[in-house]
């Protein structure tokens, strides 16, 4: 089969993209059964030569997210061309914050630069057109059941997890810093409101202020974070910027005990992965005892949105920090290795299959 993975170029939807598209083509590349292409977003609805050339060549086009009216025509040109079109939709769309990356494009209709087409605001917004669009491609594409269930009203669906490549956690040395515990939260792509109605906040403040061992290590760029991190001592505090997917591994090779917070409708439809790519460099992690999380609990350690539960259980793991990683290092890592791509070649496969196999 041919396949030809069409995404964004923003530098905001980088992680992503590379979870979504590289991460499968590899595998399925790898499985000497497929062909995979890559094309940006913008060849494809400018109709480039690249794009000819890379969209009819294959029998499956996959859309990456931007579903809307400047990707209209070239959905409807290759699937008149007998081509099979689906759509990876792997946000909500609906529950997005103020706060939050891409909420300007998607509840306001701004478009970035690379996808201007005049400068109108897009109308109605990509929100609300992605109900009625997705009624236009073969099936939709999404990585969690809750994602799923927003979208059978409006097509056919097909769950495909987010799968790592191993190999990017694996050969990263441990760059794990001694008589310290290096906290890691990263914000990249995170709702500061979101982080802060978790409690997460609080409880690092409490356990920063009570422990000298222990420091934070804090990925993100939103400017609402720096008033908070202000309070912390800042000997004890070192700030990344926000995470492309080549530089996630290095950052968590530092990072001792792993945060995911979750709260509210976005978070709720997030993807377990965050917590799965801690698994994979042995690194224990508490989240928030939410839907994407609930189905690891034996691997990790969920706590309720509270300060208290968030500040007492980074006490004790930071207590029992040794036990913690030879704990990490068992069934939990062993999870990780099978959530790879390449492990999991043949759900890759029905996932996009089987909407042809539907009709």
């Amino acid at each position: 089969m041919k396949i030809t993975f069409v995404h964004s170029t923003l530098t905001e939807d980088q992680y992503r993209v590379h979870i979504r598209c590289h991460n499968p083509a590899a595998a399925l590349q790898a499985s000497g059964r497929h062909i995979v292409h890559f094309l940006p977003l913008e060849e494809f609805f400018h109709n480039s030569p690249a794009a000819v050339e890379g969209c009819a060549s294959a029998d499956v086009i996959i859309l990456h997210r931007y579903l809307f009216e400047n990707t209209l025509a070239g959905v409807a040109r290759w699937r008149a061309r007998g081509k099979k079109v689906l759509v990876d939709i792997d946000l909500s769309v609906e529950y997005l914050a103020a706060d939050r990356p891409g909420f300007s494009f998607w509840r306001k209709g701004i478009l970035p630069l690379p996808f201007k087409n005049g400068s109108r605001p897009v109308f109605p917004s990509p929100a609300e057109q992605l109900k009625w669009l997705f009624k236009m491609v073969d099936g939709i594409l999404v990585p969690t059941p809750q994602l799923a269930r927003d979208c059978f009203p409006h097509g056919r669906v097909q769950l495909l997890a987010d799968y790592l490549n191993t190999n990017e956690y694996l050969v990263v040395p441990s760059q794990k810093r001694a008589d310290s515990v290096w906290l890691g939260l990263n914000a990249s792509g995170q709702a500061f409101s979101s982080l802060k109605g978790s409690g997460v906040l609080e409880g690092i403040e409490q356990v920063l202020h009570q422990s000298e061992r222990l420091n934070l290590l804090f990925a993100g760029a939103d400017p609402s974070a720096a008033r908070w991190l202000s309070r912390l001592p800042a000997e004890r505090v070192e700030v990344l910027p926000v995470l492309s997917a080549e530089g996630l591994p290095a950052a968590l090779s530092k990072v001792d005990i792993g945060l995911l917070p979750a709260v509210g409708e976005f978070d709720l439809r997030q993807s377990p992965l965050p917590a799965v790519e801690y698994m994979a460099m042995k690194i224990p992690w508490i989240a928030s005892n939410q839907p994407p999380f609930q189905g690891l609990a034996e691997y990790g350690h969920l706590v309720g949105n509270s300060p208290a539960e968030w500040a007492e259980a980074i006490g004790w793991l930071a207590e029992n920090i040794e036990a913690a990683r030879q704990r990490a290092a068992g069934a939990p890592y062993l999870y990780a290795l099978s959530q790879d791509a390449a492990e999991n070649i043949e759900k890759i496969e029905r996932a996009i299959c089987g909407f042809e196999e539907a009709g």
